[in-house]
């Protein structure tokens, strides 16, 4: 009998013992996951430049410019004979000429490949010419002493950078201009106005393709990639340990304390479907907004992608030119 019970004693220890194993395991495996996947959203992999202007019969120039804190950025401009000019700048993790979904890492969030050129092309032929350059830390452009994306939080440097670079150069400084900024490029080029609102006095209006907040951001691509589960679990790991390498918490990467000092017409636009994207974010940032402004949710007979957008003005350019000719008369 006492042997009996001494037996079931070691039973339940053993399988107590299994189970804790089991679960040092799985919390192992999560610590792991959470670092990559950290590392993955602060150390961006690179998008070599494959193509250029040239391959869509576009005449261009290279270009190179440096920041305020000495990171020299490249990338192009494609004239035309007409005094427009729009500034393109990307989102974070892509380059001036897109996104391949053969650079993700282990971390693939989508097999969507992007390509700008196409909307280049499609804005050169309706006359406007285009600044188009690498954000740091990504494409050809120089990599900052951290190497981190901040979602705008430093990018913001770049905007600056080219705007200073527009104004130096005689044949730019005279003409009209207007920003196509996408994603951590929209939130950079919003917070670059309210750093250094004179800049921008003669800007004539900022598209704002799917300005992003990080924290709402990874939470739904944790979510909708894996499962809720996923989520509660690795999206709190990884934003403390964001917040140990950057210095910042996902919460404080995004534009919405900085739209109201957008200095131009402005207009907010972003796939209805996008299930990365938490849609009463981009209401916010509109409704804080200054007047003019406009939104727009992009509906189509089949459920929009999130980088389908990146692609959408190369194919349907009719939104993005009625709008930059509507203000830049």
């Amino acid at each position: 009998m006492v042997l009996e019970i001494i037996h079931k004693e070691i039973n339940i220890l053993n399988i107590g013992g299994i189970i804790g194993i089991i679960i040092g395991i799985l919390f192992f495996i999560i610590i792991l996951i959470s670092l990559y996947f950290s590392y993955s959203l602060l150390y961006p992999m690179n998008h070599p430049i494959k193509e250029n202007p040239g391959d869509y019969n576009l005449k261009y120039e290279d270009i190179s410019f440096k920041t305020e804190d000495d990171i020299l950025l490249k990338g192009w401009y494609i004239p035309t004979d007409s005094d427009n000019l729009v500034i393109m700048v990307h989102p974070g993790y892509f380059s001036r000429v897109g996104f391949d979904p053969k650079n993700q890492g282990l971390a693939k969030i989508t097999n969507i490949e992007v390509k700008f050129l196409p909307t280049v092309k499609q804005l050169q032929n309706a006359g406007y010419s285009v600044i188009f350059f690498d954000l740091r830390n990504h494409g050809e452009s120089g990599k900052s002493k951290s190497g981190k994306v901040y979602v705008g939080l430093d990018e913001y440097k770049d905007v600056i950078a080219v705007m200073k670079y527009v104004n130096s150069q005689t044949e730019l400084q005279n003409k009209k201009k207007a920003f196509f900024s996408m994603c951590t490029g929209a939130n950079a080029t919003i917070i670059a106005m309210h750093k250094q609102p004179e800049l921008f006095q003669d800007i004539k209006c900022l598209l704002a393709l799917q300005p992003v907040a990080a924290n709402h951001f990874i939470w739904n691509l944790v979510k909708n990639l894996y499962t809720i589960v996923s989520a509660i679990l690795i999206v709190p790991l990884v934003s403390l340990i964001s917040r140990i390498w950057s210095g910042r918490w996902f919460s404080e990467m995004s534009p919405l304390q900085y739209c109201q000092d957008i200095i131009c017409p402005v207009f907010f636009v972003q796939a209805k479907t996008d299930k990365w994207a938490t849609l009463s974010d981009i209401q916010e940032y509109y409704d804080k907004s200054p007047d003019p402004k406009e939104i727009l949710f992009v509906e189509e007979d089949y459920p929009l992608h999130r980088f389908d957008m990146y692609n959408y003005f190369g194919k349907k350019p009719n939104i993005m030119l009625k709008n930059f000719k509507e203000n830049m008369k």
